[in-house]
This record gives structure tokens, sequence and C-alpha cells, in this order.
């Protein structure tokens, strides 16, 4: 790979490591600071028309589109959930970020489309009562004897999104029972599976909580409706009817776990079924109904066709819901492919998938819409990246898809956050199919399915100098590339959220979302880089002791062979520092090795950062790495230290050749011409959001 001739250090760590300091010049990033600016956009109907005079809702404001479908707010400062309501179309929420045009899509003939939501796993247990999983129970989001009122509260920042649908479904993967909580540090009560490897429950109130957070329908066809066995399953049947949320995908018997939960809306019956691959046949007490016991309906083809079409004959749309795949890996597997195959081809308009805890892809296959997986809603889970979500909407006129649109969210601290920035591309960028040319595309914040409407992209010849470092700006991407073509590579960005900023629509949080940082490092502009608001300062006293750092809460997942770049942009840096990456043989426990390069000292003005980066091959046995940049005690007792950083990214890499919307990052290693694609009418500017040119 091209280096700068200005390089100041490159050596070799191992066979498979190189570490790179640059003297980063030439294209800085040069995006509005966007605190202080309006809220503005266009809205269009399903089939890209401008829709005159809709009402704009932001709190407790609100402002009509003008004649070409804009609006533009006063002043505003942080991201808002803003509501959309045009007279004879389907209202609808989505998140808008200031200084960014956002454009928004609402279904005409509302009367007759039903608009459903769909989100990922859900419970209410385990770490929402004891955070750090050790015992201790002080530092809990919920307590014993929790109301529906507090249960609700963890989905409140989400609320709106779930509530601006006709129906709104989940996949409630947990029993709900009295005394929900298991100690990890004792013996498993016996009320529990005693051969699973992890078993949790949440308490009945989280069925009522459901309801009043937006939520109508949920399936509970997966692996842990029975993790509190016979006696948990027909508990929380009965928690369900009690509270009024129709629920299927499990049941008492093989036939009650098919049954369809029918509801009406707007004259129209949908039917909701599912059913889960991940079967436990291997334990004692499987996680499915059978002859002898109750549980979740087990998937087979045979019998998810009869299900369907047997609704299908009573409903107006069908929703099948496939539980299945290896979690983890967004890419569903050939069973849950073949299923889903199976429920299109027998009727069903909507086939959404779990189980993974990470987005997948979502397609217009058909007249049908799939999505490999939802990851998560509301979830406990530590590993990185299980945080990152999205809300799926469809709208269905007369059981075909209309509108299909995707609302990123992130769950930082076990909450759902609905996102926006960079964050939310990253989550729309996970919705896109990884083949070329399909139905989907992205629209900031989020990604969108038009069917009626092929219209509405910009394609632009940008030229790529060598040595180009470049982040895509929000909704551009590269549909494809030369497969032979090996003079650029793509790569997506794992962290996410290391450009420090504010990404969601929470006043409460200001930024470095889900990052760990010393009690001594704090976002602050004075660490930022040209084009960017803030960045993170690590600062220590003379007689401090202990270093200071910054990294992610939690790991990254990688594989051994995978290529990463581990790359961070430094304002300022005193002697010691040192940039890190950590590698895992597990997602708990202790690193095996560390490579670590340290950070040249000195000063650097905004629009010329000095930039550190470590290219490394993931070595076998590996499954998760950490990023660490680390400020070291000061050997001046009389001077403190200090170490300001911006834009921190780690970027796996794809095969030469290899393209397409979920790709964030590109690298040129000769001057190319690159034909860019944007979905949306208003591109907000250029291309690139951070591009970086090396001087060569």
């Amino acid at each position: 790979m091209r280096r700068s001739a200005l390089a100041l250090v490159v050596f070799a760590v191992a066979a498979s490591t190189v570490i790179t300091v640059d003297v980063v010049s030439g294209q800085w990033p040069t995006g509005p600071h966007r605190e202080g600016t309006s809220l503005t956009g266009r809205i269009l109907n399903e089939v890209g028309r401008p829709l005159a005079g809709t009402r704009v809702e932001i709190g407790g404001d609100a402002l009509t589109t003008d004649a070409q479908g804009r609006f533009a707010t006063p002043t505003r400062a942080e991201p808002h959930l803003v509501t959309f309501r045009a007279e004879g179309h389907l209202p609808r929420t989505q998140a808008v970020e200031p200084g960014e045009s956002t454009e928004v899509r609402l279904t005409s003939r509302g009367e007759e489309t039903v608009s459903i939501r769909f989100g990922g796993d859900t419970m209410f247990g385990r770490r929402f009562y004891d955070q750090n999983d050790d015992g201790d129970r002080r530092d809990g989001l919920l307590a014993d004897g929790a109301s529906a009122a507090d249960h609700a509260a963890l989905l409140a920042h989400v609320r709106p999104l779930l509530e601006d649908a006709d129906l709104t479904v989940v996949n409630l993967e947990t029993p709900l029972v009295d005394r929900p909580w298991v100690d990890p540090t004792r013996p498993r009560p016996a009320r529990f599976h005693p051969t699973k490897e992890y078993v949790f429950a949440s308490a009945p109130p989280s069925a009522q909580a459901l309801g009043q957070a937006g939520i109508d329908v949920v399936s509970l066809g997966n692996n842990h409706v029975n993790d509190a066995l016979g006696e948990g399953l027909i508990t929380t049947l009965q928690v369900l009817d009690q509270a009024g949320v129709p629920h299927f995908g499990a049941g008492r018997t093989v036939d009650e776990a098919w049954a369809p939960a029918f509801v009406e809306r707007k004259d129209q019956v949908v039917a909701f079924l599912g059913c889960t691959t991940i079967t436990g046949t291997e334990h004692a007490i499987p996680y499915v109904a059978n002859d002898r016991q109750g549980g979740a309906a087990q998937c087979t083809a045979e019998r998810l066709d009869r299900e369907v079409r047997s609704a299908r004959a009573r409903a107006d749309i069908v929703v099948a819901m496939i539980h299945g795949g290896e979690e983890y890996e967004a890419r569903q597997t050939d069973l849950v492919r073949q299923l889903s195959l199976v429920a299109r081809d027998a009727g069903a308009t909507v086939v959404p998938n779990g189980h993974p805890h990470v987005l997948g892809s979502v397609s217009l296959d058909g007249s049908a819409v799939v999505a490999e997986s939802l990851g998560n809603l509301l979830f406990d889970q530590t590993v990185w990246p299980t945080f990152l979500s999205y809300l799926l909407r469809v709208d269905v006129r007369a059981g075909q898809p209309v509108l299909a649109t995707v609302d990123p969210l992130f769950i930082e601290d076990y909450v759902p956050r609905p996102a926006v920035g960079l964050l939310a591309d990253a989550a729309a960028r996970k919705a896109a199919p990884p083949e070329t040319g399909t139905a989907l595309r992205l629209q900031p914040p989020g990604a969108i399915i038009t069917p009626g409407d092929p219209s509405g992209t910009t394609t632009v010849d940008h030229p790529v100098p060598a040595g180009t470092l470049a982040r895509l700006a929000p909704g551009w991407w590269v549909d494809s590339a030369p497969r032979t073509d090996r003079s650029i590579v793509f790569g997506e960005d794992l962290l996410w959220t290391g450009s420090f900023e504010d990404m969601d629509t929470d006043p409460a949080t200001s930024g470095a979302h889900a990052w760990s940082l010393s009690s001594t490092a704090t976002t602050t502009p004075v660490a930022a880089c040209a084009g960017s608001a803030v960045g993170v300062e690590l600062s220590r006293s003379p007689v401090s002791t202990l270093d200071v750092i910054a990294t992610p809460e939690h790991r990254q997942l990688v594989r051994p062979g995978d290529v990463l770049s581990l790359v961070v942009d430094v304002r300022d840096a005193s002697p010691g520092s040192t940039v890190e990456l950590s590698w895992y043989p597990d997602t708990r426990g202790a690193s095996t090795t560390t490579t670590s390069a340290p950070i040249p000292a000195g000063n650097h003005p905004s629009d010329s950062c000095r930039r550190v980066r470590i290219d490394a091959t993931v070595p076998d046995g590996i499954v998760a790495a950490q990023p660490v940049v680390r400020l070291a005690p000061p050997l001046d007792v009389h001077r403190g230290a200090r170490l300001a950083i911006d834009n921190m990214q780690l970027i796996a890499w794809a095969a030469p050749g290899e393209s397409g919307p979920r790709f964030d990052t590109i690298e040129s290693r000769d001057d190319v011409l690159l034909t860019i694609t944007a979905a949306t009418i208003d591109t907000n500017g250029g291309p690139f959001t951070s591009p970086v040119t090396s001087s060569r």
C-alpha cells in the first residue's frame, strides 16, 4: 500500500502488522459545524412527488412545507424527532439533524394503507437488574417491584417511532415471570432451564410496558421463551393475554405455537406467525413445542408453507417472522434464507427475521420485504456490534409493500435512542444487501425502498488522488467497481462513533457514544480536527501516576485473517502517548497480545492534524479487538501531559474489487476517477464527509 513521502515512522511490529505515522495535509473535511443551524428538508410522497402544505411538528412548534415540499425551522442546536402529517397520507416520525437536509417520504392513500413497524429482540431482564452482571444489583436500571411505567421508560426515546405506525411488532425474547433475576454468582434456581448456557427472564409488568411504549404485537417464536420452563411459558402467555398484547410463535402445544395472531386495522386483517430454527434439541428440555411439552414453533419448510397459505386465506396481509441463524453473523444461514423464500412464495408480504443480535440487510424480494436480521431493540448485550440497530417500517396497500424505510438506532447503556449522522449512516449501510443494484437506497438518516419510484438518484464522477483515505458522506456509495481493479479498496468502519460527535436525539447525551473515558478525558472543541465539532482530550497533572485512556466500552468482533487499519488523527500529543490495538481470544477475559504505535509529540493546527495508523491482519485464534489511545504519566514532575485526538476508525477492508452501499470508507493506491451515487435529491454537499489526502 502506498505511503506518504512525509511519513515520519514506518516499522514492522510483526509479519502481519505495519505501523505508520503520517503528517496529513491536502483535502481536510470541510463539513458544517452543525450547532445553531436549522432543521431543513423536503417532503415527498412514495413516488417522489413534493407535498406542499405538510404539517411539520417539532415538540410544541409547527410549520408547513412550501409549494416544493420544503421546510426550514428556526435555529435548532440538536437533532430532533420530527413528525410529518399531510392530508390523505400516513403520518411519519423521523430523526432530523441540524445542518443536513433530510428527505422524508409519506405514503398516499393513507386510509387504505396499513403501516407496520418491526423492532428487533426485546427483553427487560438480566443486566437491566444487575448492570455489570456481578451479583450486585445496586447499579441496575430496574429494581424489584419495578412498575410497568419503569419498564416502558427504557423505550421512551424510541416511543415516537414505535407509535407512528398502525401496528408495531417485536421479538419478545424472554419469558415473563415473578422473580425474573438470576444471580450469576450463585447456582441457577430450579425454576430455570438446567442445562442451557444462558437464561434470563423479565417481570410481568413488561407486558403492560410494551403497550405503553407503542408495541402492539409480540413474537414468542425464539430460543428463550422456555428459559423459565413450562410454568414460565404458561405465565408468559397468561400475562400477555391479561395485558391485551397479541402474541404468536409459541404455545402449550405444537398447533398453538403455530397459531397466527390476527389483528385488524383499517378494515384489513393482518396475520402474524413465527417459528424458530434454534430448537435446543441437544438438551433434555428443548426450546420448541413437541408432543410432550409446550414451547416455540419449530420451523420446517412444509409447516411454514402450509401455515402461511392458511393465514393468507383469512388475512389481507401476512407477516412471517423466522428466528434463526448464527449469533453476531449479519448474513443469514442458507436455511433461514430458504425458509424466507418459502414464506414469500406462500403469500407473506413481510418476512422480518432475527436471532443474530446484529443488523442484517433488507431487500424487496419479489412482492415481499425480507429483513435478514433486525438486531436488538432493547437488550443487555456487551458486544459492540449489537449496539447498532434500526426500526423497519413497511407500508402495505392491497397486500403489496409500497414503501419501506429504515430508522437507525443506537443502544447505549442498554437503552435505544434514534441516531443521526455517521452513526445513523453506519446502521443504514448494514441494511444494504451485498448485491448491487438492489431496491434499497441509502437516504439519510436511514435507508428506503420505494418500489414505485426508481428515480431520485444523483451520480457524480469524482477524482480521487493516490493516497486518499476518505469517509463517504451519509447517503453516498459506490455501487460497483471492476473486480480486477486493485487501485482502490473499500472498507467498513467498525467503531462508528470515533468522531466523538453527538449523534442521537437525546439531549442528555453529549457525544463519545459508548466510549469509556478516564476521569480526566473529555470531549472538547479544542481537540477537534478541521470540519469536526469536537474531539477527545486526555490530560494529567505532573504528579499523576496512572495512565489516562480512551477506548470503546466493549470489544469489536473480528475474524482471523481480517485485514484491519486503526487510524487516529492527533491534534496535540505529549511524549509517551500511544495508540494500541489489543487482541482477545474471547469476548471475555484478558488480551493475549497488544500492537502499539507511538504518537510523535507535538501540537498541530486543526487543518493539519497528524495521523497515526496501524495496519494488521487478525491473528489465528483471535475473535475480538479493542482499540485504545493512552496518555502515559509525564516524564517531568513539573509539567503535565496532554493528548488531543479525533476521527478514530477501525477499518475492516474488503477484498479488492468488492464494493457497494455497505462500505463507508475508500482508500486509493493510484489516481482514479470514481463513480459515486446518492439516492437523495438533496445531496447535502459532496460525496465525502472526511476526505484526507496524504502528500506523496
